[in-house]
């Protein structure tokens, strides 16, 4: 036997090179043995001549075997198989798929003939994202290719490349408000689409729409993206995460609105900070750079007091407020919070930015999914590593900001997760009777971070609210 280890893992086998055994009558070769394959069964039964077993009678329910479904591919010869008595003639380039109650058998019908069994469990493999989108491509017709390739969506939802060929099908069919929500989840899913859609000419018909095809950019320091049309909504995320926090709400809102999501300067894929700087100035020159002349400000904690910073000096510029679990610079913090704050310097003092992250995700989504605490662990890791060991100062855009609150003639809705911690309960009360025109809202079943802890709660209080000052 010769076998070939490739440098990435790649094993390399010639049939004529692998040892034979005798079978009763029929010859089997060991491939799955000889390739070291573990995720399905693979062998090869071979005949000197016509006439002679290439397959012994059996099906593979009874005791010993592996209740398999078979799929027998012809290498070279023919063979004529048994199939509970009907017999079937299969050549090269040929397949022939077994359920494991038949009971199968086959000889070869010349000499030399050999034939490859691969064999699984049903129902062990589901098809692969890419098989939806490959199988799509074998109709010229743009409405059946949507349909063949939306159909791996039930069990790959969010998955970027396949959202994306959904979307290129869908744009050819005519069927754009559908074909953008389809880009949208792709670009939110898959950084590569941002590429994708360059130049893509199956694209060509969303492109006359506004805000069909999404867009990025950089203002200043700062990573920005925008799709949608309609009234404007910025998206200015929490300081334990960064603008993808929002991507459900940056998929989904955009059917309705102008929403615009940012990383703010130290997060995500925006530059470091540098000396002195504000964020509230910084999402100022976003709205001034994409000539959003008011807009609705959405942010999430940290993001909540960006956002009534920029609210209390430029109200002109801001429709309405939605401060989700938002901070306050004056607050007295509670013995709870003070001890999470020392937990994560003593971390970041000890250079272990790894357990200063984790610190975070305990005590910001101690009870969210673990794909959320995943996301919120590499978000936050990603800001330590812009931020650590830098000496810079961020200021307030508002001189004062606890005075001015009464001053945010802005119609605000006030947000707090119901199982969030005491301080943000009470910053919400806060905020609810200062402001002069606010409504407080508890978000059921969630914590610090409702947008991503429970997005329907939270969608489902938010976008009537944006729809009302629309």
């Amino acid at each position: 036997m010769t076998q070939h280890e490739g440098e990435h893992g790649a094993r390399h086998v010639r049939l004529a090179d692998l040892p034979k055994a005798e079978i009763g009558d029929h010859l089997w070769h060991p491939v799955r043995r000889a390739l070291g394959a573990s995720g399905f069964g693979v062998g090869a039964y071979s005949a000197v001549r016509a006439g002679d077993v290439l397959v012994g009678a059996h099906d593979e329910t009874g005791l010993g075997s592996n209740r398999h479904e078979e799929l027998y591919v012809v290498l070279a010869g023919r063979a004529l198989f048994e199939l509970d008595g009907r017999e079937v003639e299969v050549g090269p380039e040929e397949f022939l798929l077994v359920d494991p109650e038949v009971r199968r058998g086959a000889r070869a019908l010349a000499d030399a003939t050999s034939v490859l069994v691969i064999g699984g469990a049903p129902g062990a493999v589901a098809p692969a994202p890419y098989e939806h989108w490959y199988a799509a491509l074998t109709t010229a017709d743009p409405h059946d290719a949507a349909e063949i390739a939306a159909g791996g969506l039930a069990q790959f939802p969010d998955h970027g490349q396949l959202n994306y060929q959904v979307a290129c099908f869908r744009a050819l069919a005519g069927e754009l408000d559908v074909a953008a929500g389809h880009l949208r989840r792709a670009v939110a899913s898959d950084e590569r689409a941002w590429e994708w859609l360059q130049d893509d000419s199956d694209l060509d018909a969303l492109r006359s729409v506004p805000g069909a095809v999404p867009m990025r950019s950089r203002v200043g320091p700062l990573h920005v993206e925008q799709a949608g049309a309609g009234p404007d909504v910025v998206l200015v995320h929490a300081g334990v995460a960064d603008g993808r926090m929002w991507d459900l709400q940056w998929v989904e809102w955009s059917a309705r609105n102008r929403v615009t999501r940012l990383d703010l300067r130290g997060f995500g894929r925006s530059d470091p900070p540098e000396g002195a700087y504000s964020h509230a100035a910084d999402v100022l020159s976003v709205l001034d750079a994409l000539e959003i002349e008011r807009a609705t400000l959405v942010g999430a904690s940290f993001g909540g007091r960006v956002a009534l910073d920029l609210a209390a000096t430029e109200p002109g510029r801001v429709v309405g407020l939605v401060l989700a679990c938002a901070g306050l610079p004056d607050h007295d913090w509670s013995d709870e919070l003070q001890a999470f704050g020392a937990a994560e310097d003593e971390a970041i003092e000890a250079g272990d930015l790894d357990r200063a992250t984790e610190v975070n995700v305990d005590f910001w989504v101690p009870a969210a999914s673990e794909s959320v605490r995943a996301a919120i662990r590499e978000q936050q890791r990603n800001a330590f590593a812009l931020q650590v060991g830098r000496d810079d100062e961020e200021m307030l855009l508002t001189e004062d900001l606890t005075a001015r609150i009464g001053t945010v003639d802005v119609t605000t809705l006030v947000l707090v997760g119901e199982s969030d911690h005491s301080d943000f309960h009470a910053i919400a009360d806060r905020l609810a009777a200062a402001l002069p025109d606010a409504r407080r809202e508890t978000v059921s079943g969630a914590g610090h971070l409702p947008s991503l802890e429970r997005p329907d709660a939270f969608d489902a209080v938010v976008r009537p609210f944006l729809d009302s000052l629309a």
